[in-house]
């Protein structure tokens, strides 16, 4: 029993480091303020999280590393076509940046595509090897969304004539492109995302 209860004790823990990491720069981002959050003593904290920096660690293995896994966030997708992959696609993304709102400190920051990026950012600096590590599952989602261009090109879904490997970066470099640029306006806008994925796919379809 005492096992369950330290782990949600650090579940919370970590899922209000995430509100305050994802809202505040690394470094203006008080322990004491979770502790106070939570009502949590310094031991308590220490005994789960001696460091900022493992709190933080274990704040983007989490929300990044594990959430944004393609194994964990596509699943049961062995018969979907290309269209279908679309579209599930972009709702997973709508689905993310949806469930990132909830951790909006209201006074800090409202744009969650801006706050996202800007964590990531800051893992490169407080975490050792975030880039070999985010480069990881990057690949991941492109070896991904390969596979269902081969797919697609076997079921005639797509012209014969495309290079699966060079379609599944241009998909994955649009949705970051546009991930960047409406990081510097108002967020991420699904509906202009859709656009520009489906009209990738007209150019090519069969």
């Amino acid at each position: 029993m005492k096992g369950v209860k330290g782990s949600e004790t650090k579940r919370l823990i970590r899922e209000a480091a995430y509100k305050q990491f994802l809202t505040k720069d690394y470094n203006t981002v008080p322990l004491k303020e979770i502790e106070k959050s939570l009502n949590l003593s310094r031991g308590c904290m220490s005994y789960h999280y001696p460091s900022k920096q493992e709190l933080f660690i274990d704040v983007i293995d989490f929300y990044i590393f594990h959430k944004q896994d393609a194994k964990n966030k596509f699943k049961d997708i062995s018969h979907t076509s290309l269209l279908e992959f679309i579209d599930y696609y972009i709702k997973k993304v709508e689905e993310t940046m949806n469930a990132m709102r909830i951790y909006l400190i209201e006074k800090e920051k409202t744009n969650i595509t801006r706050a996202y990026l800007n964590l990531i950012l800051q893992a490169e600096y407080f975490y050792p090897g975030f880039n070999e590590a985010f480069n990881e599952i990057t690949n991941k989602e492109i070896k991904l969304w390969e596979r269902i261009f081969v797919k697609a090109v076997e079921t005639k879904e797509i012209r014969s004539d495309v290079n699966p490997s060079t379609l599944a970066l241009t998909f994955r470099i649009l949705l970051f492109g546009k991930c960047f640029q409406d990081a510097l306006v108002n967020g991420l806008r699904i509906e202009e995302l859709k656009v520009v994925l489906y009209n990738q796919y007209e150019l090519i379809k069969n």
